[in-house]
C-alpha cells in the first residue's frame, strides 16, 4: 500500500511530466535500448528541478505493459528513489510495497497516471533484489569466464562503482571489449558478515571488516550502481579471499566453518576466490631455509595421503604434460614434494568448491561461477611447474578453476622495482625489495641471466605462467595490481596476450585520500586526513601492524609526512606505510575529533560534499581507463 507523506520528496508535477514523457515515446511502440537513449533528449525541455534521472535504469514491468520503472535523484537532497510509474488503468503490483505515493495525475489533461516512489539508496536492499531479479535482471553480475577484465575493488562502494561504470562503457566504446569486474573486496578481510561489522569497536585496526562494508551491501551497492548506470552489458562481481586462517586443526575448522557463512551471505556474487595458502607446507619447498629432506617429504607423503589418493597422485602426475610452449615431466621425488606443499590446500578447495556450487544452485540468482583458488598468497614465488600441478589437480577431480592467480612478487600498492639498486629517482631496488622474502631465486636470476633488469625477466615469468594457464583454459589473474608503473602493465599485458584478470583495490581510495590532503590546510575534509594519519601512526606505535608497525617512524623520519607520493610514478616518493595501511583506519574511530564526534572514520567519508565525490570519481574513472590502455598497449 502507498502511504502519502507531509512532504513529497520532489514536485508531483515534475514526476508527472517525466511519466508522461515516457509514455508518449514508447506507447504502441516496441521499446529498445534506441528509444532508451532518445528519450533524455527530449526531457531537455521539461525543464526539471527536483529530479534528476537515471536514463539507464529506466525498464518495463516484464508483467503489465504500461507500468515502468526508474532511478533518479531528487535535488533538494531527499535522496535517491525509484519511480514507478503506471497508467492508472494498470493493475496494482505487490513488488515495492510501502512506496510513497507522489500522485494520481493527467499531465496535459490527457492520459491518468499514477507515480509512486520507492527509496532506493544504496542501503534499501530489499528493493535493489528485488529490482534485479524481478524487473530486469539484465543487472544481475555474471561469470567472466575467459574474457579480459579490471577487477576493480571498491572500500568505497558508493563513490568508487559509479566511477568504475563510468570507466568501462568508456572501455567498450574505445576498444569493444567489456572489462569489466567491479564489484570486489576480500570477502573475510577487507569485508566480512555484517554482525562483524556492526559489533567492532575500532581499536583493532587489522581485524575483518576495517572497510565497514559488509557482504550483502557491496552486493547490492554493486547492483545499484549497475542499475544507475545502465549497465547491462554485463559484470563480474567477485567475493574475493575467503581467507582460512589457524594454527591447530580445530582453528581451521573454525575458521573453515565462518567461511562458509560467509559463501552463503555471497551467493549472488559470480566470482570466488578462496585463499587456503595457511595450509601450504612450505618446508617441503627446497627454497625454504629450513626445508625438509627427500626422506622427510616422503614420511610426510605416506602420512597426508592414504588409500587410492596415495596411489593417484604419482599416477597422476607422472606422465608428460605438454602445453603450447613447454614440456613438464615430473619425477616421484617432485611429485611428492608439490603434492605435501599443496596437498591439504587443495583438498580444502574441493571442499569449498563443492559448497559454493550448491550455494549458487540454491541462490535463485544463477547457478555459474567462476572459481579463483589463490597461490598468491604463498610465501614463494610461483612456478610455472607448481601452477601446473595445482591446476591439474583440480580439474582431473572435477574442481575446475577458471582463473588463477600466481605470486608474481607483487606487493600491496607498491611499484615493481626497475633496477637493482635502491635510489631517490626511482624508489626501491631489487635487492632491498626482496631481502625479507622466501624468493631466494629471484635476485640470482635477474643478476644471471637477465643482465641485472628486473622487468626483462618478469616478463619471461609471467609469459611461462601465462602460457600454463591457457594449457587449462583458464585465465591468469594478477592480484595486487594497485600502484604498478605503466611500464609493468604493459609487460603483463604482453606476456598474457592480453587474457588476463587485473586486480586493483587500494588506488582508488589512495586518490580519494589524495583529493582532500589537496584541501587548504583549513578545511574540515584536510583535517579529517591528517586525523587519520594520526590514529595510524598512534597503533603502529602500539605495534598493531605487526612487523611493518616500526615502518611509520621511519617514513615520519624520512620527511614523508601525510603525503601519499605520486600516483603517476607508483608513489615511490611518498609515505609507503600510509599507502598501505591508512586505508584500515576506514573502521575505526575519530577519537580525536575536536567537536567530539567520534563516529567511525568510513561514516565521515560518506558524508564527503558532492564535488569531492565528483573529483574522485573523475580520478578514479581516469585512472581505470588509463589501465585498460597500458594493459592493451
Amino acid at each position: 500500500m502507498s502511504t502519502i507523506p507531509f512532504e513529497l520528496p520532489m514536485k508531483a508535477s515534475e514526476a508527472a511530466a517525466l511519466a508522461d514523457l515516457i509514455f508518449q515515446a514508447t506507447e504502441g511502440k516496441g521499446f529498445t535500448d534506441e528509444t532508451r537513449k532518445r528519450i533524455p533528449a527530449r526531457a531537455a525541455s521539461l525543464g526539471l528541478t527536483t529530479i534528476k534521472p537515471h536514463w539507464g535504469s529506466l525498464a518495463q514491468d516484464p508483467i503489465h505493459a504500461s507500468t515502468w520503472y526508474m532511478a533518479v535523484d531528487t535535488n533538494e537532497g531527499a535522496g535517491s528513489y525509484l519511480l514507478r510509474m503506471a497508467l492508472a488503468s494498470s493493475p496494482a503490483s505487490g513488488l515495492f510495497p510501502n512506496s510513497i505515493l507522489i500522485g494520481r495525475m493527467r499531465p496535459g489533461g490527457a492520459r491518468e497516471v499514477v507515480v509512486n516512489a520507492i527509496p532506493f539508496s544504496s542501503y534499501d536492499s530489499a528493493a535493489i533484489r528485488t529490482y534485479a531479479t524481478e524487473v530486469d535482471r539484465a543487472f544481475l553480475p555474471r561469470p567472466q569466464a575467459a574474457l579480459p577484465a579490471i577487477a576493480v575493488g571498491n572500500r568505497h562502494p558508493e563513490v568508487s562503482l559509479p566511477a568504475a561504470f563510468d570507466a568501462f562503457g568508456r572501455i567498450l566504446k574505445a576498444t569493444g571489449v567489456n572489462m569489466a569486474s567491479t564489484v570486489q573486496l576480500s570477502a573475510t578481510r577487507e569485508m566480512t558478515v555484517p554482525e562483524a561489522v556492526e559489533a567492532r569497536d575500532g581499536e583493532n585496526p587489522t581485524a575483518a571488516g576495517h572497510t565497514r562494508v559488509s557482504i550483502p551491501h557491496l552486493f547490492e551497492a554493486g547492483l545499484w550502481a549497475a542499475i544507475r548506470a545502465g549497465w547491462r552489458e554485463g559484470y563480474n562481481a567477485e567475493a574475493d579471499h575467503f581467507i582460512i586462517t589457524g594454527e591447530t586443526p580445530d582453528a581451521i575448522r573454525a575458521s573453515v566453518e565462518f567461511t562458509k557463512q560467509c559463501i552463503h551471505l555471497a551467493a549472488g556474487f559470480t566470482k570466488f576466490t578462496t585463499d587456503t595458502s595457511r595450509l601450504f607446507e612450505l618446508r617441503a619447498d627446497t627454497r625454504h631455509p629450513a626445508a625438509w629432506s627427500d626422506a622427510e617429504v616422503e614420511s610426510r607423503y605416506d602420512e597426508l595421503f592414504r588409500g587410492d589418493l596415495h596411489g593417484w597422485i604419482l599416477d597422476e602426475f607422472s606422465k608428460p604434460f605438454e602445453t603450447p610452449a613447454a614440456s613438464y615431466h615430473y619425477g616421484a621425488a617432485a611429485i611428492k614434494r608439490l603434492a605435501v606443499k599443496f596437498g591439504e590446500s587443495l583438498l580444502l578447495n574441493e571442499e569449498l568448491y563443492d559448497f559454493i556450487r550448491r550455494e549458487k544452485t540454491m541462490s535463485g540468482m544463477g547457478r555459474a561461477f567462476d572459481f579463483e583458488p589463490s597461490i598468491d598468497e604463498a610465501e614463494t614465488l610461483t612456478t610455472p611447474e607448481e601452477l601446473l600441478f595445482y591446476m591439474h589437480w583440480l580439474k582431473a577431480r572435477g574442481r575446475p578453476a577458471q582463473l588463477v592467480p600466481p605470486n608474481l612478487g607483487f606487493k600491496k600498492r607498491q611499484a615493481y622495482p626497475y633496477q637493482l639498486d635502491t635510489s631517490a629517482a626511482d624508489g626501491v631496488g631489487l635487492r632491498d625489495y626482496v631481502w625479507h622474502k622466501m624468493w631466494p631465486e629471484l635476485l640470482p636470476r635477474v643478476e644471471g641471466k637477465f643482465g641485472g633488469e628486473p622487468l626483462p625477466e618478469l616478463a619471461h615469468r609471467v609469459r611461462a605462467l601465462a602460457d600454463v594457464a591457457r594449457h587449462f583454459n583458464a585465465t591468469l589473474s594478477i592480484h595486487s595490481g594497485s600502484g604498478k608503473q605503466a611500464e609493468v602493465l604493459n609487460l603483463i599485458g604482453g606476456a598474457t596476450g592480453g587474457r588476463l584478470n587485473y586486480k586493483i583495490s587500494g588506488e582508488l581510495q589512495l586518490q580519494m585520500f589524495d583529493v582532500l590532503r589537496e584541501q587548504q590546510e583549513s578545511s574540515p575534509w584536510r583535517q579529517l586526513y591528517e586525523r587519520m594519519v594520526v590514529r595510524c601512526n598512534e597503533f603502529a606505535a602500539a605495534h598493531a601492524f605487526g612487523d611493518e608497525s616500526q615502518l611509520a617512524q621511519t617514513y615520519l623520519d624520512m620527511g614523508r609526512g601525510s603525503y601519499l607520493g605520486d600516483e603517476a610514478r607508483g608513489r615511490v616518493d611518498g609515505n609507503l606505510f600510509l599507502v598501505f595501511w591508512i586505508g584500515n583506519i576506514n573502521g575505526s574511530r575519530d577519537v580525536h575529533a575536536p567537536d567530539g564526534d567520534t563516529r567511525f572514520f568510513k561514516e565521515k567519508l560518506d558524508e564527503l560534499p558532492s564535488e569531492l565525490v565528483a573529483e574522485t570519481r573523475r580520478r578514479n574513472s581516469d585512472y581505470i581507463v588509463w589501465l585498460a590502455k597500458e594493459l592493451r598497449r
